[in-house]
């Protein structure tokens, strides 16, 4: 038998109110007997009773379940490679505070939102790296995602071939000649232009495997200045600050291709809820099915014979001090 809930104080704060009263009935019954000189044998029916009441109602209370039922539960999940650009446009400030700490803000919800997934996180420029492995630790994923800069990697431009690359290489590493994964996605965040020569070749790689492609635009079409390294902003070779705005055709282009969605996030918009709803909205595959032993509550059964009990006693009187 499975209980609910275990046996606490107020349990037993019940037992030792009945338990103090009835000994003080019990005292009373007694004296007056010996008064009268008669006989209390019918005191222990009512005490039977009354306590036979009280334990149904305790067992009711703790809930208890048996039976032989069995349930089939269902591990479902996805596989997602989060990519995260780390060019220098990155930095702008466009998007408060910045487009990449904007970025690792609302990656934060994504993650909780995928909690039962396994998720991985590259980091790409002009080049693309594993930066945590696939991993259900969310815990991990979410430090390693702290430590994200743009110092992480030489930028030499952006290239989203790199990484789309490295995602479709990633997700056949993971299947096995007895298990295919089916239902892997991946999320490509990004606030520029693609100069990469690959990303076609890398697109058509992953449409053919049926892995879906949502982009994330971060960054405002107005564009804002690039920090430097040394201080102040990148210029061009006249001096005039480089203005870095968000250019989502290319972005567009990836999600259509896929059968992804492109979505933005930027000073008046905030997408990344619908991102997790169409993200969600993807069916994960079974991971495991395991049977497991269940049983339903049955308290009402014993609450229906405390009710019974309760009844009886006072339906029917009697006279515990018999003359």
């Amino acid at each position: 038998m499975i209980w609910f809930r275990q046996i606490g104080n107020l349990e037993y704060l019940f037992i030792g109110m009945f338990i103090l009263l009835y000994l003080a009935f019990g005292v009373r019954s007694w004296i007056l007997s010996r008064r009268l000189q008669s006989s209390v044998s019918l005191f222990w029916i009512k005490f039977f009773l009354r306590s036979s009441f009280i334990l149904l109602l305790i067992i009711s209370i703790l809930g208890p379940s048996f039976g032989g039922l069995k349930k089939e539960v269902k591990a479902v999940g996805k596989d997602i490679l989060i990519a995260i650009d780390l060019s220098q446009s990155m930095n702008c400030t466009d998007v408060q505070p910045s487009r990449l700490e904007k970025t690792k803000f609302e990656l934060k919800n994504v993650l909780q939102s995928f909690a039962a997934d396994r998720v991985a996180l590259v980091v790409f420029s002009d080049e693309a790296y594993v930066y945590c492995p696939f991993t259900f630790d969310k815990t991990a994923l979410n430090t390693m995602l702290e430590t994200v800069s743009t110092k992480v990697i030489p930028s030499d431009g952006t290239d989203f071939g790199k990484p789309l690359e490295m995602a479709h290489q990633k997700f056949q590493e993971m299947e096995t000649s007895s298990k295919k994964v089916s239902s892997k996605l991946v999320l490509l965040v990004s606030d520029g232009e693609d100069f990469g020569e690959d990303t076609d070749d890398a697109i058509s790689q992953l449409e053919k495997d049926g892995v879906k492609v949502f982009t994330l635009g971060v960054g405002s079409v107005e564009g804002g200045k690039i920090p430097s390294t040394s201080g102040g902003f990148i210029a061009d070779e006249n001096g005039t600050p480089v203005l870095a705005k968000l250019r989502p055709s290319d972005l567009r282009k990836i999600a259509a291709e896929t059968n992804g969605k492109y979505f933005e996030v930027t000073n008046d918009r905030n997408d990344v809820p619908s991102l997790i709803d169409a993200m969600e909205s993807v069916e994960g595959e079974v991971r495991d099915v395991q049977m497991i032993d269940v049983g339903a509550n049955k308290y009402y059964y014993f609450l229906f014979m405390a009710i019974c009990v309760f009844t009886l006693d006072i339906l029917f009187t009697i006279n515990i001090i018999k003359i």
